[in-house]
């Protein structure tokens, strides 16, 4: 009994200095991670709308988005989107312009599975974007489906399904609120 009591107090030290370690390393980190973020979602909305000047960042109802401008005019709006993938969350932006066409779209972070999933932002070889992407640019927004305005990836339809499906709904939910 006496033995099962040390070895249940040094498990508990061992545990509370392993997570004691693990919250200081991440309170270091996190400034780092939210400025990386940052900077790839800025060059994500430079990609997106390279005609745009600056980029204001606003929310309505629940939805973050920039608004992007040309000296003082609105030419669009970049939308930020959460599709629900095969493997997870996939963080997406979308580019739209004031009729609702889209002008790009990129993909923030994803955990897809490597090798099928992942390919929604494959780059090829000699080409400057990923190719799955670029099939929305010029799309009308709203109605932007998998199969008919855009191909799927080979053995990962359920990634290409929730990347179309989540920038269409986001388009036409916040379409829907910004021209109330």
């Amino acid at each position: 009994m006496n033995q099962l009591f040390r070895f249940g107090s040094i498990l508990t030290v061992i545990c509370l200095v392993a997570t004691l370690v693990l919250a200081v390393t991440y309170e270091i980190t996190k400034p780092k991670i939210e400025q990386y973020e940052k900077q790839e979602e800025e060059r994500a909305l430079l990609a997106i709308m390279p005609q745009a000047d600056s980029f204001v960042k606003k929310s309505l109802d629940g939805i973050d988005y920039f608004e992007s401008l040309r000296g003082n005019e609105l030419i669009g709006y970049c939308v930020r989107v959460l599709g629900s993938g095969y493997s997870g969350y996939i963080r997406i932006i979308a580019g739209v312009d004031l009729n609702g066409v889209i002008q790009g779209v990129q993909i923030l972070e994803h955990t897809e599975t490597p090798g099928l999933g992942s390919r929604i932002s494959e780059v090829r070889p000699g080409e400057k974007e990923p190719w799955f992407t670029a099939q929305f640019k010029g799309k009308q927004g709203k109605t932007v489906t998998l199969k008919r305005d855009i191909d799927a990836i080979t053995g990962a339809t359920i990634s290409s399904r929730a990347v179309t499906d989540a920038v269409r709904n986001a388009v036409n939910d916040f379409l829907a609120k910004v021209n109330r």
